[in-house]
């Protein structure tokens, strides 16, 4: 290759920069049920069973499911929210959870193997894909919202005043890592990340001396990832 085929190479295809991205934090159905909405309301130290909000919350989701659905006779996706969705602000908080990221992850991925041995030397045969956790690094608002948006979804997984476990499928959400160009025009690349859930609130150091930004750390667990543009 000569410097001419790098060039036009170049140009076409460009080099990425590691500053051109969101990140962007798909709440679980627990967290936007109008019955954990209720609950938070009250402190978080009740649960409300009202007959018929699961149901309105389950038809809202099958609407909104068949209409996600490629090639479908509308071809759209209207995105009705639940009355938890609205009661939570869930929208709001999202959006101002993807603009407040500083720092996130394309994850690591690893084979796993397994050694095979018949006679002589040994062999390590792939068995499956393993990957690490992720952590996002967020800014903080001065009410520290966000913390609060991560202390609520950890309270769905267990409550820490009626000592409760919650569902897995209550629980688990999904997060995606948009890839950018240099002009921020075009999205070159999309990561989701599947039955995602924060296991981990960092610390947060405070102090008397010259203050700097306020920074939070969550760490989340996933099952998968897939690559989907």
């Amino acid at each position: 290759m000569n410097i001419g085929d790098f060039k036009a190479r170049l140009s076409n295809q460009g080099i990425s920069r590691n500053n051109r991205w969101t990140a962007t934090v798909f709440p679980p159905r627990g967290l936007t049920s109008t019955g954990n909405a209720l609950k938070d309301l009250l402190g978080g130290r009740v649960n409300v069973n009202i007959p018929g909000l699961d149901l309105i919350d389950s038809s809202i989701d099958q609407i909104n499911n068949v209409l996600d659905i490629p090639n479908n006779i509308l071809n759209t996706n209207v995105n009705l929210p639940t009355l938890g969705s609205v009661l939570n602000n869930t929208k709001g908080q999202v959006e101002s959870l993807t603009m407040f990221v500083e720092n996130a992850q394309i994850p690591q991925r690893d084979i796993y193997s397994t050694e095979y041995r018949v006679h002589g030397e040994k062999r390590e045969i792939a068995v499956r894909h393993e990957h690490t956790d992720l952590t996002l690094s967020y800014y903080c608002s001065e009410d520290l919202r966000e913390r609060k948006f991560f202390e609520q979804w950890q309270n769905v997984i267990f409550n820490p005043f009626t000592k409760q476990h919650g569902y897995y499928k209550d629980y688990i959400g999904s997060m995606e890592i948009t890839k950018y160009n240099q002009s921020w025009s075009t999205e070159t690349a999309i990561y989701k990340m599947n039955e995602v859930y924060p296991t981990n609130i960092g610390v947060q150091e405070l102090s008397s001396a010259e203050g700097d930004l306020l920074r939070l750390n969550i760490t989340f667990k996933y099952y998968n990832y897939e690559r989907i543009k």
